[in-house]
């Protein structure tokens, strides 16, 4: 189980999109040659018009950032514009629950620069760890990227969307969230069921 850097990668996409487009696939197949065995990839299901590819290279060798590579990965971004996050985590099968799970759930919270991240570090983790009481809860983890440690992502997998409605709706839910809520600046979440990828 090798530590790895996942990549997330979210692209807003056109209308006419397909996730088999030549196009993506090279760019999968150009993550292949460097080396990667595991990617994800799917549509948003909450915002349709939002693709989520999540990259699992291998550390300490790193992501692929040849001015090719990247310049491909922009022109796949209608605005030209996709974001990506670079997330660590110790092992390669920590994130893998979440992202191979009938609903995927990935979201963030951003922590505002007047906030002291010390001192939220309590509250970051327990917001993850508090779905291990959730019903339909199975598995996942969370990491702060690399690139802006400001941003904390977690990769939460359920058995239903109705199974996580009903947990959001719980005290425990609230309890974290109300304690961290007034330090972050932006947060959100997107609902996907990926595609596994595996070489």
């Amino acid at each position: 189980m090798p530590p790895i850097i996942s990549e997330l990668l979210k692209f807003s996409i056109g209308r006419d999109f397909k996730l088999e487009s030549p196009a993506f696939a090279q760019l999968r197949q150009s993550a292949v040659a460097y080396g990667v065995k595991e990617q994800y990839f799917g549509t948003c299901t909450n915002t349709p018009n939002t693709l989520l590819w999540v990259i699992q290279w291998i550390a300490p060798k790193g992501p692929l950032e040849t001015f090719e590579f990247r310049a491909a990965v922009k022109a796949l971004d209608v605005d030209g514009k996709p974001e990506s996050n670079y997330l660590p985590f110790a092992h390669d099968s920590l994130p893998r629950p979440a992202l191979t799970a009938p609903v995927c759930e990935l979201c963030f919270l951003h922590v505002d620069r007047t906030a002291d991240k010390k001192s939220l570090a309590y509250s970051l983790n327990k917001t993850f760890t508090d779905c291990y009481s959730a019903d339909g809860f199975v598995g996942g983890h969370w990491s702060t990227a690399t690139n802006d440690d400001r941003m904390n992502y977690y990769y939460l997998g359920w058995e239903s969307r109705d199974l996580h409605k009903a947990y959001s709706k719980t005290d425990l839910f609230a309890l974290e969230l109300n304690n961290l809520m007034p330090h972050m600046d932006r947060t959100d979440f997107y609902f996907t069921n990926l595609t596994q990828q595996l070489n």
